[in-house]
């Protein structure tokens, strides 16, 4: 008896201690687990560093994630978190998948002051005006950065897949057009909240993500990772010069222009041939969709695609011709030569050397002309006496009365010459 309540007593001991040990397991593990998560690089922490360093490299602005949070969205409820006031871009990814980034703006005039100023200042009252596409050019090299650099580095593979491979693809105008651009069954929303320059302004920016498309196919930059660990990287700014030249401008190729009645326009069906004149592939003009014209060209096509080769313009014409240099397109003559020897009356008088002037005639010597020269002369001159006044002639008679005057005798007749 004594040694079966012994054995029962050891068991419920040995039973009783067993829960100490469990706990200080199960407790080491979950310190071993928070350790772990605290090191570990997720996707909130991968965007919270990325984006301070890509405003930093790109623009020189200080910006800070102050919150990153995710929340998911099915397909057909996405166009219901468009905001219409903001900036809207479609995203291209992998596997033909199409992602959505809306940017308040806030963020988007911070980012235009950055570069057109080289500072940020706060947000005015009443000063928000309509994206346009250059808004969108000008924010789309800094999203494509935040998304290359951040992609390949959170450690779960999922949140690794869910934002590496997008590009920016086009700026979409309104929520609506950009709805039915998103095509996958669930979405996963990225708020990013965004303190800009030290407080001056904050803004947002929302990924919409699309969830369970396929793996990325795109290599991977090297280094991308290791810039977030502190490797230094060369420091390439993004200039509004190079964001200029990456715009977009749509142009269109005119062959002919034809004038016709409104009635006639309205007439044409299916079929009709229009006479199109001269019109010639090697003259055709490349203009705006306003109608102005930009330029000349020629048409044809690169493999079995048409294309227009432009024509460079000589702006020479336009150019003011004032240096020495473009004399030669001027046709002019040469006016640089030296003038003939013995010309040193022209260097008297302080004229530019030109050798197409003839040479001036000497001046005749003064010295030895006559004149009054010395005081005496003009004295005697002075003293000459004046001339007495004529005699009164009104006493004369008139002679209005023709003369009698006496005839004159006939003169006899002369003889005859005969001239052999």
């Amino acid at each position: 008896m004594g040694s079966k309540q012994d054995m029962a007593g050891s068991a419920s001991t040995a039973q009783e201690g067993a829960a100490p040990t469990d706990t200080t397991l199960h407790r080491k593990v979950q310190a071993g687990q928070a350790e772990h998560q605290a090191r570990a690089m997720s996707l909130a922490k991968a965007l919270r560093l990325t984006l301070a360093k890509v405003a930093e490299d790109l623009f020189e602005v200080s910006m800070a994630a102050i919150s990153v949070r995710s929340q998911f969205c099915p397909g057909d409820d996405i166009e219901k978190e468009l905001k219409e006031a903001a900036l809207l871009m479609l995203f291209d990814g992998p596997g033909q998948s199409r992602a959505a980034v809306m940017v308040d703006p806030a963020m988007v005039g911070a980012l235009i002051q950055q570069q057109t100023m080289g500072k940020v200042l706060p947000v005015l009252e009443g000063a928000e005006r309509p994206m346009t596409p250059t808004d969108a050019a000008i924010a789309a090299p800094f999203l494509d950065a935040l998304f290359t650099r951040a992609g390949p580095v959170p450690e779960d593979p999922v949140e690794r897949r869910l934002i590496s491979g997008f590009r920016f693809g086009a700026w979409v105008e309104d929520a609506r057009i950009l709805g039915m651009s998103l095509d996958a069954p669930e979405y996963q929303l990225v708020h990013i909240d965004v303190d800009i320059s030290g407080g001056v302004r904050q803004g947002r920016i929302v990924l919409c993500m699309p969830q369970g498309h396929d793996t990325i196919t795109e290599p991977v930059p090297d280094g991308a990772s290791g810039e977030l660990q502190g490797e230094s990287a060369p420091r390439q700014p993004v200039t509004l010069s190079d964001t200029v030249m990456m715009l977009a401008v749509d142009l269109r190729i005119s062959l002919a222009r034809l004038r016709m009645p409104l009635r006639d326009l309205g007439n044409l069906a299916t079929g009709d041939i229009l006479d199109l004149g001269a019109a010639s592939f090697a003259k055709v003009r490349v203009q705006t969709f306003a109608g102005k014209a930009v330029g000349q060209g020629t048409l044809g096509q690169i493999e079995g695609a048409r294309a227009v080769q432009v024509q460079s313009t000589h702006s020479g014409a336009l150019n003011l011709q004032r240096r020495a240099s473009d004399r030669d397109h001027m046709g002019l003559p040469d006016i640089s030569a030296q003038p003939p020897e013995g010309n040193d009356r022209r260097d008297q008088l302080g004229l530019p050397a030109v050798g197409l002037m003839p040479d001036l005639p000497d001046l005749p010597d003064t010295s030895e002309m006559p004149g009054l020269e010395n005081e005496e002369e003009m004295a005697a001159a002075q003293s000459l006496p004046d001339l007495p006044d004529l005699p009164d002639m009104s006493d004369l008679p008139e002679i209005d009365a023709p003369l009698d005057l006496p005839d004159l005798p006939d003169l006899p007749d002369l003889p005859e010459l005969n001239v052999g």
